[in-house]
C-alpha cells in the first residue's frame, strides 16, 4: 500500500503542463520579447538623432569660433553687408527676424567671391556634408543695432548673432541654435 502511494505521488509529480499554462507562458514571453525589440528600435533611432545633433552643433560651434575671431567691421566687410542690406525681414527655421541679415551655406558657391573672402560659407557647408548631416544647412542671422559707416565700411555698435544649424530627420526639420553678441568699439 505504501508502494502504491509512492507510485501515485510520482505519477502526479511527473504530470506536464496543461495547454492553458503553456499559452499563458507564451503570451508573457511574447510580450516581454516585443518590449525588448521595441526598446532596441527606439534606442537605435535615438542614437541616430543624437549623432545628427552632435554633428550639427559641432559645425555651429565652429562657425561661432570663426565669427568670434572677426571684428564687427570685418564681419560686415567680409560678407558684403551695407546699410541697405540690413533692412530686410528674414525667416530662418520657422522664426522671423525683423531688420536682420542672413548669410547661409546655401549661398556658398553662388555668392561673388568678394562676399565670402575667408571662404567661411564653403568651409561650413563642407563640414555639414562631410559629417553627413541630412539636409544640413548653417545660417548666420545678424541683428545689428546702431548701424553706422566708419571709414566707408558699414558696422554696428552691437551685433547679435544667431547661428542656426538645420537638418532633416525622419521627415521633420530639426535645428540647433547658438546665440552670441559682438560689441564693436569705435
Amino acid at each position: 500500500m505504501k508502494r502504491e502511494r509512492t507510485m501515485r505521488n510520482s505519477k502526479v509529480s511527473q504530470r506536464g503542463f496543461n495547454v492553458m499554462e503553456v499559452m499563458i507562458a507564451m503570451a508573457l514571453l511574447g510580450t516581454v520579447m516585443l518590449s525588448i525589440v521595441t526598446l532596441f528600435f527606439l534606442g537605435q533611432k535615438n542614437v541616430y538623432s543624437g549623432k545628427q545633433l552632435t554633428r550639427a552643433t559641432a559645425a555651429a560651434l565652429h562657425a561661432n569660433e570663426d565669427l568670434g575671431a572677426l571684428a564687427a567691421s570685418d564681419l560686415f566687410k567680409d560678407f558684403g553687408i551695407t546699410k541697405t542690406t540690413a533692412a530686410a525681414s528674414n525667416t530662418v527655421a520657422g522664426v522671423t527676424y525683423a531688420s536682420s541679415i542672413v548669410v547661409s551655406t546655401d549661398q556658398a558657391g553662388t555668392s561673388p567671391p568678394d562676399v565670402n573672402p575667408p571662404q567661411f560659407l564653403t568651409q561650413w557647408k563642407t563640414m555639414m556634408t562631410q559629417d553627413k548631416v541630412a539636409g544640413g544647412r548653417l545660417s548666420i542671422v545678424l541683428l545689428p543695432q546702431q548701424l553706422t559707416d566708419v571709414n566707408d565700411v558699414t558696422t554696428a555698435r552691437v551685433i547679435q548673432m544667431r547661428i542656426v544649424a538645420e537638418w532633416q530627420e525622419a521627415k521633420r526639420s530639426r535645428s540647433a541654435v547658438i546665440d552670441t553678441t559682438k560689441l564693436n568699439r569705435f
